[in-house]
């Protein structure tokens, strides 16, 4: 069986940039996740797709995409299909100040899809730092970001588009994914940090990542490890998880969170990268 890299080749599919921003994207962290990707993977697994930077850095033909953001995962099914008609929406929307609470206020239930694809495009666009975070009404509260903000132009939805086509899109939780990865497949996860005892703001959505999801996450990705996959996990050094994965290879990290917007509030996090297979480049790792 010929089996595809899923590491890059070809330096246009590298241009493609994604369509969101996204609070604890790793961008910064492409070289080294790029250099921990398998050469000899067939399928690509997301659970917590987000921006989904890796995957579109990677030139995987089959792709399974997913994350419990019904929002989320709508907007990329239909900026898919539809990328035009998203991008032609989301343009004529204004990006006043004003502008922002006005549409941040409409109910999601009163749009069509693809006004709500533009306007969850839009939000995310203009909000602060790219976060995503929900009152316990499920409605957006984000405030409105400063600085550089901009719509991508037509070009940059199309070229996200025709990254999405490799992808099986799901909304779904990460256990119900992962039942599916085995012999063939490369398996990157990104959740978010559990909570613990820190109050709840809404981040990735309510409850979106709790420390009874860290045990649940272990056990499924212990079992995707016997099926076969290959699996690599970006994670705080939660102990609940480096003990569950104890046996796994362990990569640590120090990285920026800017999530604050303000460079005195920036500060630094420990971080690891837990696989179940040996970096086929080895360790490059500097910190």
């Amino acid at each position: 069986m010929q089996v595809n890299s899923l590491v890059l080749s070809s330096d246009a599919a590298a241009t493609v940039e994604p369509l969101l921003r996204w609070a604890g994207s790793k961008k910064k962290l492409l070289p080294v996740l790029l250099a921990a990707a398998p050469h000899d993977a067939e399928r690509y697994i997301e659970p917590f797709a987000g921006s989904a930077v890796l995957f579109l850095r990677l030139g995987a033909g089959k792709a399974i995409l997913g994350d419990f953001n019904e929002s989320l995962i709508e907007t990329y099914r239909i900026v898919k299909r539809y990328p035009r008609a998203v991008w032609e929406k989301a343009s004529m929307l204004g990006n006043t100040p004003d502008d922002y609470y006005v549409i941040r206020a409409i109910p999601r239930e009163r749009l069509n899809a693809f006004e709500r694809a533009a306007q969850f495009v839009y939000l995310n666009r203009y909000c602060f730092n790219g976060v995503y975070r929900t009152n316990r009404a499920g409605q957006f509260n984000v405030a409105r970001g400063k600085g550089h903000l901009f719509m991508p132009n037509l070009d940059a939805f199309k070229a996200f588009a025709g990254r999405l086509r490799a992808a099986d899109l799901r909304c779904s939780d990460f256990e119900e994914i992962l039942t599916e990865a085995g012999s063939g497949d490369f398996v990157y996860l990104d959740p978010p940090y559990a909570l613990g005892d820190k109050r709840d703001r809404g981040e990735y959505g309510c409850n979106a990542f709790r420390e009874a999801d860290e045990r649940r996450l272990i056990a499924a990705l212990r079992a995707a490890d016997r099926r076969g996959a290959k699996v690599l996990l970006s994670y705080s050094p939660a102990m609940t998880v480096l003990q569950g994965l104890k046996k796994w290879r362990r990569h640590d990290l120090t990285v920026t969170r800017n999530v604050a917007g303000f460079t005195a509030a920036r500060r630094s996090a420990d971080e690891v990268l837990l696989s179940n297979y040996d970096w086929p480049r080895g360790n490059i790792l500097t910190n």
